[in-house]
């Protein structure tokens, strides 16, 4: 007997036994003995019965539950321990896959991943799933460092500066960047050990051009102007028809399609960088991805209707995970000196870790298959029966993207209308290697070396919050990855045991990793003092604005707090006079809160690093590995 009818025929008995024993039990339930009371419209007739105590429950009832509970105890058993009447046996846990991904992509990967998770192609013959599949992203550089440099502290982590399990997640099985050439960066050199090999696919599986985003009120009308022009074209072309429009960019240094419009913004030759950066400068902290920055713009009416955005095509279709739903509708224009993402399968093998390594190998072969086959695997080169794509790039086409051969046609015909061109003619060929790394260091280097200076609470609330790589001094020296020897940096303690609201920890200037740790490690200690924020901040941002006054060097002040004397910042008004000054120094804040409410909208954190253009980072996300980047961002070091 099949199990459906089996399970069902066991439900049905017990549930049976229960009605009986409950008609033996109630017969006022089933029938009346004098007239029924005249109905209602639009009610039912409900019998009226004495509400009884558990404990003088009809034993027929407690039998019939008790055997309904017996009845669901074997079902139960019957389906957890493998059907022992029909000789099945049970399902162990699935393979688990890791699987890391580019940032921008992770959103449609995931998709991919979940429908497979329950597909004919991971599904083996005894009806137990063949894999499950992790999906994660994480920045685009450090996935590259970590692959060709640091491949040994990523299978053994011996301390807290250099953890790529920590800072980009567990060894992967598979990995699928944004297009071949960050494969190839990421490739061991050789000159170090290494414990990692990587086998790339031959082509991509899929294609999306970068483009500018541009709000359809100030977009070009004509198709024909939307294609054909390089991006200095196209942003001259905006600024004739919107003066005051403006270009937004994602972060270059942790997605590669912010990287492919950087190769593409700076141009060949020798290019003039600050002046490529001031064309897309903002106030405020840089967006990490595309999709942050389309979420951003809404924030403000004005500036989502008057600044473009240099993003992947695929999200003008599938959309990104905003909490706000009403956005400027835009047009995409067509840049052809931009290189386009073309998603890569990567097999990533790690030394000693094929103890299960033909059953990875089997897993990461079906999914391969069905993901970047056009068959989904079957090998008929459609899906279900039509002339369209199945299995992973039938996702992939819903969202947006396109084929990676040919004219590069749109993967799905069912794309709605979101300001797409169905084909808008040739684009730049593949980006190389080493046109990224360039690119790369171009925008780190961009207007010299950084500055940054740290603030680090001291008072004695902070005592718990001290000790390991994830207490205050150990989260500030991982930020210390971020700054190259030619950085200015320096650390102040900030607790005011006497005149001055903060003490010297490491001096004002540039330093080998190494001495500044060793520097903090020495005299980063806990106070028996309250911290004075608002002293500090002062002294801080009049400190900075000296030090920039001649140059235009990137500059940043970190303050790791865990707010305990917020007090001080929202007595007499002291808050109110900080904004002003916050705003108009133009130093950028970090408020890096060792507490999951610190950046609460309205909080003193969050006032006020909007004011001075700066980021709010808490507990309530990743920020450790947040705060880094955003050092990376103001610094020339490796992050």
């Amino acid at each position: 007997m099949p199990v459906r009818l089996r399970i069902r025929g066991v439900l049905a008995a017990a549930a049976g036994a229960v009605r009986a024993a409950r008609t033996h039990a109630h017969p006022s339930r089933t029938r009346s003995t004098g007239p029924a009371e005249p109905r209602q419209p639009g009610r039912t007739s409900r019998p009226r019965v004495p509400w009884r105590s558990p404990r003088r429950w009809p034993h027929r009832t407690v039998a019939a539950a008790a055997g309904l509970a017996v009845a669901v105890l074997g079902l139960t058993g019957y389906l957890v321990l493998g059907h022992d009447a029909s000789g099945g046996s049970p399902c162990a846990p699935p393979l688990e896959l890791r699987l890391l991904t580019d940032p921008d992509l992770e959103s449609t990967v995931r998709k991919a991943a979940d429908t497979y998770l329950t597909s004919a192609a991971n599904t083996m013959d005894d009806g137990c799933r063949r894999s499950g599949i992790t999906v994660y992203g994480a920045g685009s550089a450090a996935v590259v460092t970590g692959l060709r440099d640091q491949s040994d502290p990523w299978q053994r982590p011996v301390g807290d500066e250099v953890d790529p399990q920590r800072d980009i997640g567990p060894q992967p099985d598979i990995w699928i960047p944004a297009m071949a050439a960050t494969a190839a960066r990421a490739r061991p050199t050789g000159l170090q050990r290494s414990y990692v090999s990587l086998e790339p696919d031959a082509a991509p599986f899929a294609y999306s051009p970068v483009v500018l985003s541009v709000p359809q009120e100030i977009a070009e009308a004509s198709v024909a102007d939307r294609t054909g022009d390089s991006l200095t074209g196209l942003r001259q072309k905006l600024t004739r028809r919107a003066g005051s429009a403006g270009v937004r960019r994602p972060d270059p240094a942790y997605t590669d399609s912010a990287l492919l419009a950087t190769v593409g913004l700076y141009g060949t030759g020798t290019p003039d960088v600050s002046r490529a950066e001031e064309s897309v400068d903002q106030t405020g902290p840089v967006s990490p991805t595309a999709g942050d920055l389309l979420c951003t713009l809404p924030d403000d009416a004005d500036t989502d209707r008057g600044t473009a955005a240099l993003v992947p095509e695929f999200l003008m279709v599938s959309g990104v995970g905003c909490d706000r739903t009403t956005r400027t509708l835009r047009m995409a224009e067509y840049p052809d000196d931009v290189p386009a993402l073309a998603p890569l399968f990567v097999r990533v093998r790690w030394t000693g870790g094929d103890a299960d390594g033909a059953a990875r190998d089997d897993a990461v072969r079906s999914f391969h298959d069905w993901l970047t086959d056009p068959g989904g695997g079957s090998g008929d080169g459609h899906g279900s029966g039509g002339s369209e794509p199945g299995g992973g790039l039938a996702v992939f086409g819903k969202d947006g993207f396109r084929s990676p051969s040919g004219a590069h046609a749109l993967l799905s015909s069912r794309v709605p209308d979101s300001g797409l061109i169905a084909d808008p003619g040739p684009s730049a060929g593949a980006a190389g290697a080493d046109a990224m790394e360039t690119a790369l260091k171009r925008y780190r280097n961009a207007n010299g070396p950084g500055r940054v200076l740290f603030l680090l609470d001291s008072s004695g609330s902070m005592a718990d919050l001290w000790q390991g790589p994830g207490g205050a001094p150990g989260i500030l020296k991982q930020s210390f990855a971020g700054l190259g020897d030619r950085d200015e940096y320096g650390v102040w303690s900030v607790a005011s045991p006497g005149s001055r609201p903060y003490g010297e920890i490491l001096a004002f200037g540039p330093h080998e990793r190494q001495e500044a740790e060793r520097a903090v490690d020495r005299g980063a200690v806990v106070q028996d003092a309250e911290a004075d924020p608002y002293g500090a901040l002062r002294a801080a941002l009049d400190t900075m604005a000296r030090k920039g006054r001649d140059d235009s060097r990137p500059e940043l002040i970190v303050f790791l707090t865990d707010d305990e004397d917020n007090n001080r910042l929202t007595a007499h008004d002291h808050i109110d006079e900080l904004l002003g000054p916050l705003h108009d120094k133009g130093v950028p804040v970090v408020m890096a809160a060792l507490d999951s409410g610190g950046c609460a909208k309205g909080s003193p954190d969050q006032r006020m690093s909007e004011a001075s253009g700066g980021r709010c980072l808490d507990t309530g996300g990743d920020l450790v590995a947040d705060l880094r980047n955003e050092v990376a961002r103001t610094g020339t070091g490796d992050e």
